[in-house]
């Protein structure tokens, strides 16, 4: 796994890339999950409880690096691709 993460600025430049190379109608679909996202709850509270930016950065840099995530996408867009081939 990597240590890198992506920050906003870095998605967005990505993106615009994608757009000139692709054109700005180009289908997509997305998952951004940002620092907002690492957080736990407090189930007899309610409480949210969020979690220090060095902890997102690490959190979100070992998620984007689950080849799990990228298979199940990947099974995802064959199983899409079949069914819609029927």
């Amino acid at each position: 796994m990597s240590a890198q993460f992506f920050d906003l600025k870095t998605l967005k430049a990505k993106v615009d890339r994608l757009i000139e190379e692709q054109g700005a109608d180009a289908p997509c679909a997305f998952w951004i999950y940002t620092n907002e996202d690492v957080l736990t709850y407090d189930y007899e509270t309610g409480e949210e409880r969020y979690y220090p930016i060095e902890t997102c950065e690490k959190v979100l840099s070992n998620v984007q690096d689950l080849d799990y995530i990228h298979q199940q996408i990947s099974e995802c867009i064959e199983d899409e691709l079949n069914f819609s081939m029927v």
